[in-house]
């Protein structure tokens, strides 16, 4: 054998060496060949109507837009804000026959004018029933429910200071902006006395009727108005225009006509911001 078996034996001596890079280097080839056949996964979307993927992978829940459609089965309509849908089971439980009561036509506050009623502004507001405050956490350790109607506001406050800076609320024909009891007194807390010209800021020229304010020019006593309408409801200086209460509460009263003059009640006042 000598010298001839000696690179026969040179060449098992390396393959031994050499087997396990071999082998190692052969399963690595089986899991690549395995891995192309295996099933790829899938990214499943969801593609439900008026869902919007978020950054998060997640449907978010969306309120659609009114629209109107020609075919009226794919119509939306415009969805009640929260008071109105407390005030429509309010009266649910109530009259459970009665419908809901219709959405309100963006164009105008939602309000019924009340009747006509005699004498002057002031002494009309002296007998107003202002809007309606529940007494909520508070009626816990009363004894009375959350929505139960612990009083309604007043506007003696607006009245008795008008009358102490001189202000006569007959003198021409006003739309009156008459703050509540409750909102004058947190001016007061915050911002200071209620001086004559914050009280101009709620005495308008000439009779507006509440289904007008979006159009009317509001010139006060005191300078321009601002009117603007968002979230489905009518402000003027920041003050909601036929604000809704929660529960069976009455309602801010507006278009209440008084000779040449009307009262609009609003829960803040002007001079605030």
């Amino acid at each position: 054998h000598g010298t001839r078996g000696s690179p026969l034996i040179f060449i098992i001596i390396k393959t031994i060496h050499l087997y396990p890079t071999m082998k190692f280097t052969l399963a690595l080839a089986l899991v690549g060949s395995a891995a192309a056949f295996a099933p790829q996964a899938s990214v499943h979307t969801n593609t439900a109507l008026n869902q919007h993927i978020g950054s998060g992978g997640m449907a978010d829940t969306r309120n659609p837009d009114a629209m109107a459609h020609e075919d009226p089965r794919k119509s939306i309509s415009a969805a009640p804000s929260f008071e109105e849908y407390l005030k429509e089971r309010a009266a649910e439980g109530t009259t459970a026959a009665a419908p809901a009561a219709a959405a309100p036509a963006a164009a105008a506050p939602a309000a019924a004018a009340p009747a006509a009623v005699g004498g002057g502004v002031a002494s009309t507001l002296s007998g107003l029933q202002g809007a309606g405050h529940v007494w909520g956490a508070d009626g816990i350790a009363a004894g009375k429910e959350e929505s139960e109607i612990r009083g309604h506001d007043g506007f003696s406050k607006f009245t008795d200071a008008c009358a102490a800076a001189g202000i006569d609320l007959d003198a021409a024909a006003y739309t009156i902006f008459a703050p509540t009891d409750s909102c004058l007194e947190s001016y007061e807390k915050m911002r200071g006395p209620v001086t004559a010209d914050v009280l101009k800021m709620h005495i308008v020229e000439g009779k507006i009727a509440s289904s007008d304010i979006p159009s009317a020019t509001l010139n006060s006593l005191n300078g321009a108005l601002t009117y603007r309408y968002a979230v489905r409801k009518h402000f003027v200086n920041d003050a909601i225009i036929g604000e809704t209460t929660f529960g069976a509460g009455a309602n801010f009263p507006i278009d209440v006509s008084v000779g040449n003059s009307v009262i609009h009640t609003v829960g803040l006042c002007f001079g605030f911001y």
